[in-house]
């Protein structure tokens, strides 16, 4: 090792300045998106509490969830749901690209939706929006597809960060859950970006945390406990995703489904969220006074009256989410959590002082709950040591966690946001294959020198160019350069050979027309299918008006794979 030019990067490294600039950027921008629906949520709930007192007063989540639904689907046109889905697609499959007006489209809608009453959290929305922030960013600096992915994690860093006064959630998050992946080159930017817009979110909205845990006294007998309590929480994670989807599958919701109707199907839901407020208040909203009362121990009362607030925000949160109203997880994962881990530690006081507080095992399954929802136990752990100050509880912070997230992924094959796109196979991960394979257009290994003969010469024609090339397979092309069929030499040999066949036959009459065609804007990924699928060697590359651009081989195919492959799997300090 040349020692005198260790401190010579020639200049490589300017790149990642420039992107720490940009993430600080999206970090300010993204800040205004999680105040906006931090402070815009609170205080339109807050003014929307007299007209609950109504006697149609149950009927406003209703009402909030078929406005914030017509937002999206008629205002923006855009699908529905919580968000993350498209994010995640942006990430895995259109290099970080967003629209602009998706900036708009959750925030309206989740504002109004949650502020109404629908059991959701703002955590899926502020994401979406302030990874849109990201995604302009990037276009903006017209950088490359993989920076501008990156910029739009940025976003969802900070926006978690900024909405939960967590900067290390919101990083751990963005890493774990939407990029799956940890290197330099990602942590820097996302950790400028979660800090950037935590300060701004501490500077408008204030320093505290959005819970304040007790101190809780706990030993060896505890984190027994803590392994019954992780496999609890993973369990009714379980159940949560699956009564979404299954409310889903009965709502026969999906994005082909028109607009108008979906409204309806979420004001429906929405009236089965005031239904069950009119019997458990707590139910509706985020619910975070549930959350509180349970870390302080004020809302002292028997498992069994914990078990029917349970119940009551387990089916509210359903009926939310499950017809695709806007909102998150996170919250209602957080007061489940509370709620089953107050109930826990109640049971187990009613026998004795040999446990600890409920409300230490309220803290452990909020992270648990988040854990098993999303399986990401990292999001989980971190999400609570910093939104409640529970830093003494580390040890069985991740004990539960831990424990969740493996009952939840030994029950369910994906998480609550990735489990559309895995099961559509469209989840495309670092690494994989698949990932390695979409990260590549078809155009980069093209041959726009492969060889080509005009419609309506012959085979002896044909013939005439086989000494000045080696190729095996020529285009047969008419007048406007469109692609008519292909000629496979391997095939052909016996006719051309025969000087009075080759003179006679026309290469329209010998071209194979049915042969499969790739889109100029097509992956490696969809390419390689087009060659497994048709079992051939070569295939042509057209534009979207038919003309021929050249023709891409499965040999350099593989080539290009098996050399990026090299580059992302040596080792690396990015």
């Amino acid at each position: 090792m040349n020692r005198d030019k260790v401190h010579h990067t020639h200049g490589a490294r300017a790149d990642l300045w420039i992107l720490a600039g940009l993430a600080a950027l999206v970090g300010v921008a993204s800040s205004g998106v999680a105040v906006v629906l931090r402070g815009g949520v609170h205080r339109l709930f807050d003014a929307l509490s007299p007209m609950r007192d109504f006697p149609l007063g149950f009927l406003l989540p209703a009402v909030g969830a078929f406005v914030s639904v017509w937002v999206i689907r008629v205002g923006f046109k855009e699908r529905g749901g919580h968000g993350m889905s498209s994010v995640l697609e942006a990430v895995t499959s259109k290099g970080g690209f967003l629209p602009r007006k998706s900036i708009i489209s959750r925030l309206v809608g989740s504002l109004v939706n949650v502020a109404s009453g629908g059991s959701a959290g703002l955590e899926g929305p502020t994401a979406f929006s302030a990874a849109a922030v990201g995604s302009a960013v990037g276009g903006v600096a017209r950088v490359a597809q993989r920076q501008r992915t990156l910029l739009l994690a940025c976003g969802v860093a900070g926006g978690i960060g900024a909405i939960f006064n967590a900067p290390l959630t919101g990083l751990i998050f963005a890493g774990e859950v939407v990029l799956a992946e940890w290197t330099l080159v990602s942590v820097i930017p996302l950790a400028l970006s979660a800090i950037v817009a935590t300060e701004i979110g501490r500077a408008v909205l204030g320093s505290e945390g959005a819970f304040v845990a007790g101190t809780y006294e706990w030993g060896s007998t505890d984190l027994g406990w803590s392994v019954l309590l992780g496999a609890l929480c993973g369990l009714l994670s379980v159940a949560l995703v699956r009564t979404i989807f299954k409310v889903e599958s009965i709502a026969r919701v999906n994005d082909k489904r028109g607009a108008l109707s979906m409204c309806f199907v979420a004001a429906f839901g929405g009236l089965v969220v005031g239904l069950i407020g009119l019997a458990s208040p707590s139910a509706i909203g985020e619910g975070y006074g549930v959350v509180k009362q349970a870390l302080s121990g004020l809302n002292a009362t028997g498992p069994w009256v914990l078990l029917g607030m349970l119940a009551a925000k387990f089916f509210a949160t359903a009926a939310t989410l499950g017809t695709r109203a806007p909102g998150g997880i996170f919250a209602p994962s957080l007061v489940l959590g509370a709620i089953l881990g107050q109930g826990f530690g109640t049971f187990l006081s009613g026998w004795g002082d040999w446990a600890a507080d409920p409300g230490f095992f309220a803290l452990l399954a909020m992270a648990g709950c988040v854990a098993g929802a999303m399986q990401a136990p990292f999001t989980g752990i971190f999400l609570v040591l910093e939104t409640a100050d529970g830093w003494d509880q580390v040890l069985p912070l991740v004990l539960v966690s831990a424990i969740s997230a493996l009952v939840s992924r030994s029950f369910l094959r994906h998480s609550f946001y990735t489990w559309n796109l895995a099961e559509e196979g469209r989840l495309l991960r670092p690494g994989t294959d698949r990932r390695i394979l979409a990260d590549f257009q078809v155009t980069e290994i093209l041959d726009s020198d492969a060889p080509s003969i005009s419609e309506g010469a012959t085979l002896e024609d044909l013939a005439a160019l086989l000494p000045k090339t080696r190729r095996n397979h020529f285009a047969v092309l008419d007048s406007s350069n469109r692609l008519l069929g292909m000629l496979d030499i391997t095939t052909l040999r016996g006719i051309i050979l025969d000087p009075d066949l080759r003179r006679l036959t026309p290469v329209e009459a010998a071209m194979e027309s049915e042969i499969p065609r790739i889109g100029e804007s097509e992956s490696l990924q969809s390419a390689l299918g087009l060659f497994e699928e048709s079992g051939s060697w070569v295939l042509p590359v057209v534009k979207d008006d038919g003309s021929f651009l050249g023709m891409v081989s499965k040999s350099t195919l593989f080539d290009r794979y098996r050399r990026e492959l090299i580059v992302q799997t040596a080792p690396r300090a990015e």
